[in-house]
């Protein structure tokens, strides 16, 4: 019953993002999704952004409080900040990812095979299963994956899980292959919302793609990780934030019930309001836009309405206007009171809030590292730069005011890439850029070490203070998929714990 609740409330939100051009056949048929790759497609781009089920619990409370891009809210500070652990938390994104992402681009692959006029089609749903697994992977470790999504056309209800290596194989295949597939000629790609079907952006996604997980395992293959990132940057990844994968959503009602989740607004804002306002960012964050001078400060966060220095006092004078809450603590723990701290921008906390998947700063960050590491030309100082003041200017898109060039170019200047310093300073940039996206900040996080953390001294952190590594599996694979669960297990520390590393983390 549960699942034809989604079904039908995903057919809903095709009608409503007109992106269906057979929705007269499907409504007769609610369990005929699968033959309607464009709608499948839209679904999956909204589910990625719009889950409020797995954004509030996978990426803001767990990967936001675990990096400290927030601190504040009873859930961040109890679960995020404090590292207990939870089940609910642990699993929405391996339950609601598999459920409704990868099995949707699964099923399109499968309908759009060997179709002459589907070819862009396909390559498309390549590249999306890519950005599906990838998040799901690198959260848990070993999943499956070449055999995920395949119970209903091909009858397997328990696929194996693949190492996260043989994954990360299969990805660096994937993309190259949905690169070249992608061409003029190949059919229109129907329901997308990241680029409408804009096949010269889909390829530098793809490239952009491989290029990042290319940096993610530089640590455990650099040998294979150099091979991509080359690969990558000589086929042509994001040359400006024109090129920046991003969803647009719509002002629809926010909802996580995993049974009726309407996923056109934005699932991150909808978490943030339903923390009511308890989320606020970290001193980590505060600390470094100010010190630094960092243009960034106003456009993430509001100055705080009462002093730090007496209780609900107006500011002194000379106090800094800005101020975080220090992971670990509770907002209503802050010495003088939560009004003494920062809050976070109303315009990140709205429906229609964008959701940026992939940007042209975060390649340029990357790209610097592998400059610095002498694997691709050009100067590491210089695409540090570019992917700085890129990050400033994405905020543009929330409604942000943008900052002056003068202020930007102040700050380059004054902040330059430093020798000796590289890994620290690129490594924290990207961390400043993937706020809002705090899943793939975790994993950058758990690849470089940087930032340094503030130590968590909590007595009643149930890991004595040690950040988890990964997600772990739900507990009910052991009665859904005991032979390849326990494998998966055998080969991640035996036991299904959080302060096991995934394959590519050996920092």
């Amino acid at each position: 019953m549960k699942f034809k609740q989604i079904i039908i409330a995903a057919l809903t939100l095709f009608t409503a993002v007109g992106c269906t051009d057979n929705f007269d056949e499907l409504e007769k048929d609610p369990v005929a999704l699968s033959a309607n790759p464009a709608g499948q497609l839209t679904f999956t781009q909204l589910c990625m952004s719009g889950d409020g089920f797995y954004q509030w619990r996978t990426n803001l409370i767990y990967s936001g409080g675990f990096v400290q891009h927030y601190a504040g809210a009873w859930n961040v500070t109890e679960f995020g900040s404090k590292f207990k652990k939870d089940d609910g938390y642990a699993t929405a994104l391996w339950r609601n990812g598999y459920q409704n992402e990868l099995k949707n681009v699964v099923d399109i692959l499968d309908k759009t095979s060997g179709d002459p006029a589907a070819v862009n089609m396909n390559a498309v749903a390549k590249i999306m299963r890519v950005m599906v697994a990838q998040r799901i992977t690198d959260i848990y470790g070993d999943i499956p994956y070449s055999e995920a999504g395949l119970g209903f056309s091909k009858g397997i209800v328990t696929p194996r899980y693949d190492t996260q290596e043989e994954i990360y194989t299969s990805f660096f295949h994937d993309l190259e292959e949905a690169y070249n597939q992608l061409n003029a000629n190949g059919g229109s790609v129907k329901g997308d919302l990241f680029y409408g079907g804009d096949i010269a952006k889909w390829k530098k996604l793809a490239n952009t793609l491989r290029l990042r997980l290319g940096m993610r395992i530089s640590e455990v293959k650099p040998a294979e990780a150099e091979k991509q990132v080359k690969a990558a940057l000589a086929a042509g990844v994001f040359t400006s934030n024109a090129d920046n994968c991003i969803m647009k959503h719509l002002d629809a009602t926010f909802n996580d019930d995993p049974a009726s989740i309407d996923f056109r607004g934005n699932g991150l804002a909808y978490a943030l309001v339903g923390n009511e306002n308890g989320d606020h960012f970290s001193t980590l964050v505060i600390d470094f836009l100010r010190d630094n001078g960092d243009p960034r400060l106003p456009m993430y966060a509001t100055p705080k309405t009462t002093s730090s220095l007496a209780w609900g006092a107006p500011l002194q004078p000379g106090e800094t206007p800005y101020e975080g809450v220090k992971p670990g603590l509770f907002q209503w723990e802050v010495p003088m009171g939560a009004s003494s701290t920062s809050g976070i921008q109303s315009y990140f906390k709205q429906k229609t809030t964008p959701f940026l998947h992939v940007s042209y700063s975060e390649s340029q960050l990357l790209l610097a590292e592998a400059a610095f590491r002498g694997w691709v030309t050009g100067s590491a100082a210089d695409y540090y730069k570019k992917g700085v003041e890129a990050g400033i200017k994405q905020l543009e898109i929330y409604g942000a005011t943008p900052a002056t060039q003068a202020a930007i170019d102040t700050y380059l200047n004054a902040k330059p890439l430093v020798a000796g310093q590289e890994m620290k300073q690129i490594s924290t940039q990207l961390w400043i850029t993937y706020i809002f996206n705090s899943i793939e900040a975790y994993s950058n996080w758990r690849r470089t070490g940087f930032p340094v953390l503030i130590p968590i001294t909590n007595p009643d952190s149930e890991t004595g203070g040690v950040t988890p590594k990964r997600l772990y599996y739900p507990n009910d694979e052991m009665q859904k998929n005991e032979k390849n669960y326990k494998e998966a297990l055998s080969r991640m520390g035996g036991t299904n714990d959080w302060l096991n590393k995934v394959w590519w983390d050996a920092n």
